[in-house]
């Protein structure tokens, strides 16, 4: 008897989720340098993210790898969980631990050009109502430098 009321109700959710679209880049906002080191830095920021899908959802977990101007910065994980509303921005708080040595001994150049060529690998796992997926992050972009650290 429970089985015919179970099959239903998942067919019904799996039915209403239709096509998911992935969040789309916006912005990179309010960067911080919370330690410095000679080795590795500690960055926080906030990734601002468009929901294009008619449902909210909510980001349990991300990591992954970024460079800026082909240079290694760091690892970045995003730690807690983040509610996403639908049809709407968000931002996704990320920590970054910064290859300081990698970043000083190539990238100085980038801090004297307004533009820099930013790159974001990982992963994220991202879903609703108890069912959560997998989700590639890749982005490649050219991004101000001065909007940045405003």
């Amino acid at each position: 008897m429970k089985k015919i009321f179970v099959v239903p109700a998942i067919i019904g959710l799996l039915a209403s989720c239709g096509k998911m679209e992935d969040p789309v880049f916006k912005a990179i906002e309010n960067v911080k340098v919370n330690e410095v080191g000679m080795s590795k830095s500690a960055v926080t920021l906030d990734i601002r993210y468009l929901n294009p899908n008619n449902f909210n959802g909510r980001l349990k977990q991300a990591e992954g790898d970024a460079w800026m101007d082909n240079t290694y910065l760091g690892h970045f994980i995003v730690d807690s969980s983040v509610s996403i509303p639908a049809n709407s921005e968000f931002l996704v708080p990320v920590k970054l631990a910064v290859d300081m040595k990698k970043m000083l001994k190539h990238s100085i150049a980038a801090f004297f050009n307004e533009n820099v060529f930013l790159k974001i690998t990982g992963k994220a796992r991202a879903g609703k109502s108890g069912f959560y997926r997998n989700f590639p992050l890749n982005y490649q972009g050219k991004q101000n430098l001065r909007e940045i650290f405003k």
